[in-house]
């Protein structure tokens, strides 16, 4: 027995070259495979379904941090929307990320807000929370999961 796996009983097909093409494997074993296959299938979408929400004036947004905890990025998914206009205090460089979008067709103006027609991976949760805000916001106050939870609440960001 090669670990919890009987490895000894898979044969091989191989090509004229010599390299394995096929395995051929008792059904037992790939029961197991199979099982372990919805396990970690399972287990990974647990981990991207963790999505979050932002709702500010008509705009509502939803998504899911990437990268490191200590300094995530943010994923915001398609269908979200964005508030239009701006405040003064919205820094230019959000107001030239908004227009770059635009000519990028990630946002697309639908009356008076946007709507994202992909998804868009932000540099951060703040800046992502900006954009849609249309004002000055702390993503990681800002996105809260469906326990009401915000990404500060749940570690991330950095730690002092």
């Amino acid at each position: 027995m090669d670990g919890p796996f009987e490895l000894s009983k898979v044969n091989f097909v191989i090509d004229g070259d010599g390299h394995k093409t096929a395995a051929i494997l008792p059904i037992e074993l790939y029961q197991q495979l199979l099982s372990l296959r919805e396990l970690v299938l399972e287990s990974g979408s647990q981990s991207i379904s963790a999505e979050y929400t932002f709702s500010v004036k008509q705009a509502v947004a939803h998504g899911y941090p990437t990268g490191a905890k200590n300094k995530p990025g943010f994923m915001v998914v398609k269908g979200s929307t964005a508030n239009g206009g701006g405040a003064e205090s919205l820094r230019p460089a959000v107001l030239a990320l908004r227009e770059q979008l635009l000519a990028e067709h990630v946002l697309c103006r639908q009356g008076d807000e946007y709507e994202f027609m992909r998804d868009y991976q932000f540099s951060s949760p703040s800046s992502a929370a900006c954009l849609i805000a249309g004002n000055a916001r702390s993503g990681l106050d800002a996105w809260l999961d469906k326990w009401g939870r915000s990404l500060k609440d749940r570690g991330y960001g950095k730690k002092r």
